[in-house]
């Protein structure tokens, strides 16, 4: 369907292609010089010690999982409102998987009271969800993590370049407080290379592991042998092909030029939603108390409390492309258990997401707003 206003928009130019055709003129396209550089000024703007570039975020989760000695036996606290891939990482491992509620109305990452309530002498880690690009309680988790020697995955899909504020002062960039950060580059992300990830963590131990699982364990890179700087290798870890390109990684540069600038727009996006919808009775608008700031909103999602269908299918009979940010992961067939997963959030199951990309203009907005409240 051609929508008018489709739900999101990546910001692709003659930047990206020009990087692109400058990689192929080179032709070296594996994994090398510019995937080095892509993760030096990733790690640099968050100020964070290691970032590694992988395929894509769930391989970036099933490393951090793997990295963290997560194995058969063991728990892993993860978000119910999320994408799939959050729990099937831990799941590859042999893991179990215990699902927390969202904190409340107002704020839908991991609630902190439910991680308590979950932890057993089996839990391992705890996964943490940036949900639609704002930071889960990361003081109070990390206390929750020391005090019960868990280990913390941050998945940071939705969050490239968000950050927490303690209450001590100190900002922190999301995936830089957790044992271990991970980032998507899909098509639909806040900075994109169509496929691809990244692997953040400040563990000097950690990012050995990562280095040797990403790369099926061997001790040397195929473009450090092409450079001449070894000859052979070992395999030292079963590892996984888990390796980005060069083309996607200098994709990946060109969006880090672009990333604070689009985040700009993106809080202007979802500012302007909160303006026309927050006092609409039958919305609920996520993270109003929230500090825009340090959010990097990459999702639009509402709860409708009546007439979901109806208003879903005029927003498409005008051409407004929607999706829904997510169906619980504890109710699909290959985690539901005896009773399903009730949540604490009572139109949970009627989560509307609407367009939110850096040019979707003011009017627009507007328009979609005056459709929803005035149905």
């Amino acid at each position: 369907m051609d929508w008018k206003i489709p739900l999101s928009e990546p910001d692709l130019g003659q930047e990206e292609i020009d990087t692109v055709i400058s990689v192929i003129k080179s032709k070296w396209l594996t994994m090398g010089a510019v995937t080095a550089e892509f993760e030096k000024k990733f790690a640099e703007k968050m100020n964070v010690k290691y970032a590694f570039a992988v395929n894509n975020a769930t391989a970036a989760l099933h490393i951090a999982n793997v990295c963290l000695n997560i194995k058969e036996g063991d728990e892993v606290i993860c978000p119910a409102l999320t994408f799939v891939a959050s729990a099937n990482a831990s799941k590859y491992t042999g893991a179990k998987v215990v699902f927390a509620d969202i904190t409340d109305e107002n704020d839908w990452t991991i609630s902190v009271s439910d991680i308590k309530k979950l932890i057993t002498k089996k839990t391992k880690a705890i996964v943490v969800v940036h949900y639609a690009g704002f930071s889960c309680n990361m003081e109070e988790i990390m206390n929750i993590a020391k005090e019960y020697n868990l280990k913390v995955i941050e998945d940071c899909a939705h969050s490239p370049f968000a950050a927490y504020k303690f209450s001590n002062g100190e900002i922190k960039s999301l995936g830089s407080i957790g044992d271990v950060g991970c980032f998507s580059f899909f098509g639909n992300k806040n900075m994109t290379t169509g496929e691809g990830g990244m692997v953040t963590t400040n563990s000097d131990e950690i990012a050995q592991k990562i280095k040797l699982l990403r790369s099926h364990g061997m001790t040397t890179l195929t473009y450090e042998r092409h450079k001449g700087h070894a000859s052979g290798y070992d395999v030292v870890e079963l590892g996984y092909n888990y390796r980005i390109d060069e083309i996607r990684s200098a994709i990946g540069i060109s969006q880090l030029n672009k990333i604070d600038y689009n985040n700009t727009e993106r809080r202007r996006v979802y500012k302007t939603y909160m303006d026309y919808l927050s006092n609409c009775k039958n919305v609920i608008f996520p993270f109003k108390d929230s500090d825009l700031s340090l959010a990097t909103p990459h999702i639009m999602p509402i709860i409708l409390k009546n007439n979901y269908l109806e208003i879903k299918n005029l927003l498409k009979e005008k051409g407004i492309q929607t999706s829904k940010h997510y169906d619980l992961v504890p109710n699909f067939s290959i985690y539901k258990e005896d009773k399903p997963f009730v949540s604490k959030m009572e139109h949970i199951n009627n989560i509307l997401t609407l367009p939110l990309y850096p040019g979707l203009k003011q009017d627009d907005i507007k328009f979609i707003c005056d459709l929803v409240s005035n149905y």
